[in-house]
């Protein structure tokens, strides 16, 4: 039997702590990313990538924590393999869509080489940012 009601706990989570399913820095940087693409300086990267590492470091071990804490004990170390497998797996999709993207700006665009990757990157930007918003609500919708 497990140690919680995990609906009932994820519930009570979910509106206690919220704002970690996606930290508004991370999404700030996302957006940052998406309107300054075309002119982006190495320390102007360096400094976004900053602000958006900190949000995923502010809520990946806060996110993981809360939802192996809905398992039994003798479920958790499945769990935490399950996490970490689906975190693998969303980052190598999410990198495979983004250079996608962008081979594609610079298969079917005209222009220069640098230009046409410029271009590529924005619109990967811009993907990336709808998904992240439609995470963000997709998580309040289905945790009240």
């Amino acid at each position: 039997m497990p140690r919680h009601q995990p609906s009932a706990y994820l519930s009570h989570t979910a509106r206690r702590e919220g704002w970690l399913a996606l930290p508004p820095c991370r999404w700030v940087a996302l957006l940052i990313f998406t309107l300054a693409a075309r002119h982006l300086a190495n320390p102007f990267i360096a400094t976004v990538y900053v602000l958006y590492m900190a949000g995923i470091g502010t809520c990946m071990g806060s996110v993981m924590t809360s939802a192996l804490r809905t398992l039994a004990d003798n479920q958790q170390t499945e769990g935490n393999a399950i996490l970490n497998t689906l975190q693998q797996f969303a980052g190598a999709v999410g990198t495979s869509l983004s250079a996608v993207v962008v081979a594609q700006s610079q298969t079917y665009l005209a222009g220069s080489q640098a230009y046409t990757t410029a271009v590529g990157t924005q619109n990967a930007f811009i993907m990336l940012t709808v998904f992240a918003t439609v995470i963000w609500f997709s998580y309040f919708k289905v945790v009240k």
